[in-house]
Parts: structure tokens; C-alpha cells; sequence
């Protein structure tokens, strides 16, 4: 490695789902769009889940969206630019 982030797609669902978790952690709305396009969403899920977990919050997958809850708030995540 010289420099340079990983291409991989693992390694690019691990990076936006780091990203991703600190953004949610302080946002104020109800609605968040995920940064990672790619095809490993159940990885990126995985880790943002563990490291939302580590802030005090959950990673809900039960219903047809994904959310994270923090205390009272619940915050959809969508996927894709529509």
C-alpha cells in the first residue's frame, strides 16, 4: 500500500460505515443517506451496527427499513441517490 485507500468493497463498506456511524451519532433528523453504494451492504451493515452499538445506540433491521436508534430517537437509513 502506498498512500492509498483499499478499493476493495469490503474495505470500502468498513471505512462508510465508520463514517456513517459518527455522522448519525449527532445528527438531529429522522432521516440519514448512507455513503456506501456498494454491493457488501450486509458488511457495512454488520460494522455499523457493531460501532453504533459502541456509542449507545442500536442498529434496527426488523422491519422494511433499517434504523438506528439512539435513546428516543430513531433515524432511517436509505440507500442509493432516489
Amino acid at each position: 500500500m502506498q498512500g492509498r485507500a483499499s478499493q476493495y468493497p469490503r474495505d470500502e463498506a468498513i471505512r462508510a460505515a465508520h463514517h456513517d456511524a459518527a455522522v448519525l451519532a449527532g445528527i438531529l433528523t429522522d432521516e440519514f443517506r448512507a455513503t456506501y453504494p456498494g454491493p457488501e451492504r450486509a458488511e457495512y451493515l454488520r460494522v455499523l451496527a457493531s460501532i453504533v452499538a459502541d456509542l449507545g445506540g442500536a442498529l434496527d433491521t426488523r422491519g422494511s427499513r433499517v434504523a438506528v436508534v439512539f435513546d428516543n430517537r430513531r433515524i432511517t437509513i436509505r440507500f442509493g441517490s432516489g
